[in-house]
C-alpha cells in the first residue's frame, strides 16, 4: 500500500510539474509574441512619425527616399531693363516648383545706344551661350526690348522648341533678322522668328495703359503678327500656343513691389501649363 501510494504521489507530483512547466513556457510563448508586436509597432510609428522630408514618402508603414523633384529654373535675360526683385518673386512661389535667376548684360544698354541693338546683341552673345549651357534653363524671360534677345537667340538656333515669358515686349530691328522699316513689320518679323523656331508655349504679359494696348496688345492681333484673339481665353489666331495677360498698370509695371506677386502668378501658370503639356503627351 505504501509502495502504491508513493507511486501514486510521484506521479501527481510529476503531472504537476508538467503541468507547471508548460504554463510557464506558453506564458513566455505568449509574451514574448506580445512584445515582438508591440516592437514592430514601435518601428511602424517610428517610420511613419519620421517621414516629414520632402524626398520621404511612407510605403508599406515605412519611410522610402526618393530623388527631389529639381525645380524649374527661369532665367530672366536683363537687357538694360528696368529692376524686379526676382530674390523676392522667389519667396512668393505659390503652387509651382520654380525659381528665377537672372543675366545681367553688361553694357548691353550702352552699345545698344551708342550702335545698335544689333551690336548690343553680338557683344553679348559669349555670355549668353555660356551661360545658357551652362545653366541649362527651362524657361526664358524677357522684359520690353529683350523680345529682341529671344528672336536672337532663337535664329542663332540657341533657344529653340522652348517656352518663353515675354513682359510688355518691344520689338526693335535686328540686322538681317527684324525689318525696321515700320512697327508692323518689327512685330511680324519678331513673331516669325520666334514661330519658325517653335518657340512655346509662350505668354506675353503686358499693362492696361493706353500705350500698352497700342503698341503691344492691338500690334499682336493685327493680320500680318498673331492675328485674332479670343478674349476669354487670351489665345491667338496663328499664334496657337500664346497666351495674353493684361496686368494693370503702364509699361513699368512689371518694376513695382506691388506686383511682385502678380509676377508670381504668372510664372505659375506657364509652369503648370508646361506640366499640363508633358502629361497630355
Amino acid at each position: 500500500m505504501k509502495s502504491r501510494v508513493t507511486i501514486r504521489s510521484s506521479c501527481a507530483y510529476t503531472m504537476i510539474m508538467i503541468n507547471k512547466s508548460n504554463k510557464t513556457f506558453i506564458t513566455g510563448l505568449i509574451m514574448s509574441l506580445l512584445f515582438f508586436v508591440l516592437f514592430q509597432a514601435v518601428l511602424v510609428f517610428t517610420a511613419v512619425a519620421s517621414c516629414s522630408n520632402d524626398n520621404e514618402i511612407e510605403m508599406q508603414g515605412h519611410c522610402r527616399l526618393y530623388p527631389p523633384k529639381a525645380k524649374t529654373l527661369v532665367l530672366s535675360i536683363n537687357a538694360a531693363n528696368g529692376f524686379i526683385n526676382w530674390e523676392r518673386v522667389n519667396t512668393l512661389v505659390d503652387s509651382g516648383n520654380w525659381e528665377v535667376q537672372e543675366l545681367i548684360l553688361e553694357n548691353f544698354g550702352s552699345v545698344m545706344k551708342e550702335k545698335s541693338l544689333t551690336d548690343a546683341l553680338e557683344s553679348s552673345y559669349h555670355i549668353m551661350k555660356d551661360t545658357l549651357e551652362r545653366l541649362q534653363p527651362d524657361i526664358l524671360l524677357a522684359s520690353s526690348k529683350g523680345v529682341g534677345v529671344i528672336a536672337y537667340l532663337a535664329s542663332k538656333e540657341l533657344w529653340i522648341k522652348r517656352p518663353v515669358i515675354l513682359f510688355s515686349p518691344i520689338p526693335n530691328p535686328i540686322d538681317g533678322l527684324v525689318d525696321g522699316s515700320s512697327y508692323e513689320l518689327e512685330w511680324s518679323d519678331t513673331i516669325d522668328v520666334m514661330r519658325h523656331h517653335n518657340l512655346g508655349p509662350i505668354m506675353v504679359a503686358a499693362g492696361s495703359s493706353t500705350d500698352e494696348e497700342m503698341f503691344i496688345s492691338e500690334a499682336l492681333r493685327e493680320p500680318s503678327a498673331c492675328g485674332e484673339m479670343h478674349t476669354d481665353t487670351g489665345t491667338f489666331e496663328k499664334c496657337k500656343d500664346w497666351r495674353h495677360v493684361v496686368v494693370p498698370g503702364d509699361h513699368h509695371w512689371k518694376n513695382l513691389h506691388k506686383n511682385e506677386a502678380v509676377i508670381s502668378k504668372l510664372i505659375d501658370y506657364i509652369v503648370l501649363w508646361i506640366e499640363k503639356g508633358k502629361g497630355d503627351d
